[in-house]
This record gives structure tokens, C-alpha cells and sequence, in this order.
């Protein structure tokens, strides 16, 4: 039912038919793909001349409109995959599973210290605690995981330069040993004058 609403919203784009389109080198594909680094840009963050945050009474101003985007075209850009597999995300396990903890756990002790009077505020409680304990959790998990791809990348540059360094130091041996074998040869050679005693 989802895929018949979305279908029919959908504009639906012009076919030709096979003999109006003329041969492979005529044809031109349906999006022209950029060929330097500046279309790449600005297929990655957008055309620097449109206005990213701009808002909806800006565009009158400008001459441009905008359309506001409504809640159920928000929730049609959204998948079922998406939907039923968030908890795969980096950290999202982790901190549902602390906010559950700890929801239970305040919930819990609110609702045996209060009696059954108070059933629906130990709710609320253990509601309030799952969803702070949970967010507070998950920007914890995503700071730390900043912190240790910072660390990696900084390892990774240290392990660049200690072999970069280490190489230095093999052409210098390398270099040193071709000197000295330079030197041995030019010292036992018999055009050196030294090599001579007249007495």
C-alpha cells in the first residue's frame, strides 16, 4: 500500500521509444557526469551559489521559492530497512542497553518506594531515565570513537614517519658502507701515491 502511495506521487519520467533514440554514440545518458574535480565538488556539497541554509521567507525575498517539507515526506524518505536496523549502528546497541538498565533500575525503585500510587509516576520516571541514560550514553560512545580515530590516524602518521625514517637511516648506512668501500679501494689502489715507499 506504502509503494502504491509513493508510485503515484513519483513523476514519472519520458520514455522514448528505441527507434527515436539513433545510435549508441548519439545517445547521451540521462545525467552528465562530471569530469573535474570542481564537479565532483559540487556534486558532494552542492553549488556554492544556491543558499544551503537558507530559510523559507529568504527565498521570497530573492525571487526564489521554496517548499516546506512536510512530516510524511520526511517519513517517506525513510526505508523499513533503516527502520529495522538501527540498532546496528556504531554505539546504538550499547547505550539502548544502558538506558533499559537504568530505566528498569529508577523505575523500579520508584515504584516499590511510592506504592501503587505511584505506578504512573514510576513510569514516567523510568521513561525520563531510559532517555537520558540512553542519549547521554550514545554522545559518551560517539566521542570516544572521535578520539580513537583520531588516535589511529595519528598512529598511522607516526608508523609513516618512524618508516620513512627507518629508510633514511638504511640509505645512510648503504651510502657510509659505499664510502668507506670508496675509500678502502682508493687507499689500496696503485695510483695512490701513498701506497709507495722509496725506502
Amino acid at each position: 500500500m506504502a509503494d502504491d502511495a509513493r508510485g503515484s506521487t513519483a513523476p514519472t519520467p519520458e520514455v522514448r521509444e528505441p527507434e527515436q533514440q539513433g545510435s549508441p554514440q548519439e545517445r547521451k545518458p540521462k545525467h552528465e557526469f562530471p569530469k573535474s574535480q570542481v564537479g565532483k565538488l559540487w556534486d558532494a556539497f552542492g553549488n556554492p551559489e544556491e543558499p544551503v541554509n537558507m530559510l523559507p521567507s529568504a527565498g521570497a525575498k530573492s525571487g526564489r521559492t521554496t517548499k516546506d517539507i512536510t512530516v510524511t515526506e520526511a517519513m517517506k524518505s525513510m526505508s523499513l530497512e533503516n527502520v529495522t536496523s538501527f540498532h546496528k549502528a556504531p554505539c546504538a546497541r550499547d547505550s539502548l542497553l544502558l538506558g533499559i538498565g537504568a530505566g528498569f533500575g529508577v523505575g523500579g525503585v520508584r515504584g516499590v518506594v511510592g506504592g501503587l500510587r505511584s505506578v504512573w509516576t514510576a513510569c514516567n520516571w523510568a521513561v525520563g531515565a531510559f532517555a537520558i541514560t540512553a542519549l547521554a550514553a550514545h554522545e559518551f560512545c560517539q566521542r570516544r570513537r572521535v578520539e580513537e580515530l583520531d588516535g589511529m590516524k595519528q598512529a598511522v602518521e607516526l608508523m609513516k614517519e618512524l618508516k620513512l625514517k627507518k629508510q633514511r637511516e638504511k640509505e645512510q648506512k648503504i651510502e657510509e658502507a659505499a664510502r668507506l668501500a670508496e675509500e678502502e679501494r682508493k687507499r689500496k689502489s696503485w695510483t695512490n701515491p701513498s701506497n709507495y715507499k722509496f725506502w
